[in-house]
């Protein structure tokens, strides 16, 4: 049995002398499993407004930002959104099953980050 556990995520810690239990190495691989996950990709523009990327969950933040990293003064593209909140102007909005942008995060033939936590 182990004598210690860790701060964060309370996986079980063996000193020498302890005995292993199965139990306490499955209890650590579920903890690990439950921790937070982050996903990253790539897409491309297709020029329609309300586009839906699908993750196959709901993610906890969602970051997009434009490839070439230009802004434009007047289309706010981009930006950190969370679960009942929206990036910026809207642009990028979590839903149950990954993120939907609006046409200024997918304009037609541009290259798009993201980056999801789940």
């Amino acid at each position: 049995m182990s004598t210690n556990q860790t701060a964060s995520y309370q996986l079980h810690l063996w000193a020498p002398g302890d005995d292993f239990l199965r139990e306490e190495f499955n209890e650590n691989f579920e903890a690990l499993d439950d921790a937070a996950r982050v996903v990253y990709g790539v897409y491309i523009g297709d020029g329609t407004n309300g586009r839906a990327i699908l993750l196959g969950f709901a993610p906890k933040a969602v970051l997009v930002e434009r490839a070439s990293g230009v802004r434009d003064q007047y289309v706010q593209a981009g930006g950190l959104a969370m679960p009942g909140q929206h990036s910026l102007g809207g642009s990028v909005t979590v839903t149950n099953q990954g993120f939907s942008v609006d046409i200024s995060n997918n304009i037609d033939n541009n290259l798009f980050f993201y980056l999801a936590i789940w």
